[in-house]
């Protein structure tokens, strides 16, 4: 895992390293847009690290002298280390990715706090540990089978958690295992609305069977039966 907290504040720092001094501030519109980007289509982050030797990004505008990839590429090793330094200790055998990247179950509530008025957002961010959980020290990134994606160069928090995890074993007589990231109730006073955390974070999964005789297995004896027109 302290690999992987070095390879993460690398791709973090490599970001920065390479754009903010054309893009920057870290808070103008050029900076945030190249971030966004990365997140739904082009990551000009990762097109410059597997290529763009020629870029005129590599040059750091702070500087007199021009510098190239591997100098950018070395400051921002240089930079991943410090930034680990002072985030995990001065040890790197001791770091951990999780430490630094992070789960956060956030409801839409909380998400669109932002966009409203003072007393709005106050009021959101009174009931923050009773709509919202997290953190959680989170695995993988945007590019593993364990999807928790997060912005390079802004942040370590994961910006994408899948909604579900499902297994299917086609040879098993039922096949289908899988479950909901952080719980199957989207209301916060249910028992169910974060009881799947844990067992997300362990990576266990439960089993959805679709032969009649296993279903009282699983779900028990209770139904909810809609009907039509009523």
């Amino acid at each position: 895992m302290a690999d992987a907290a070095l390879y993460g504040a690398f791709l973090h720092e490599s970001a920065r390293q390479i754009f903010l001094d054309e893009l920057g501030p870290d808070t103008s519109a050029a900076w945030k847009a190249l971030v966004q980007a990365a997140d739904s289509s082009y990551s000009a982050q990762a097109d410059h690290l597997l290529g763009r030797e020629d870029s005129p990004f590599w040059d750091d505008l702070a500087t007199p002298q021009k510098e190239d990839k591997p100098a950018i590429l070395a400051r921002s090793l240089a930079a991943a280390m410090s930034l680990g330094q002072a985030r995990l200790g001065q040890d790197p055998r001791t770091w951990q990715w999780g430490r630094l990247h992070s789960y956060n179950w956030r409801s839409e509530t909380s998400q669109l706090a932002q966009y409203m008025g003072a007393s709005q957002r106050a009021s959101i961010n009174a009931l923050k540990d009773y709509l919202d959980r997290g953190p959680y020290p989170a695995g993988g990134d945007h590019s593993t089978l364990n999807v928790s994606a997060y912005r390079w160069g802004e942040d370590f928090d994961t910006w994408l958690i899948p909604a579900m995890r499902i297994v299917v074993d086609f040879a098993s007589e039922e096949p289908l295992l899988g479950l909901n990231s952080s719980g199957q109730s989207g209301n916060p006073a249910s028992a169910h609305y974060a009881d799947g955390i844990e067992a997300w974070l362990k990576g266990r999964y439960m089993v959805f069977p679709f032969q009649p005789q296993n279903l009282d297995k699983v779900y028990g004896t209770r139904r909810l039966l809609l009907m039509p027109g009523q």
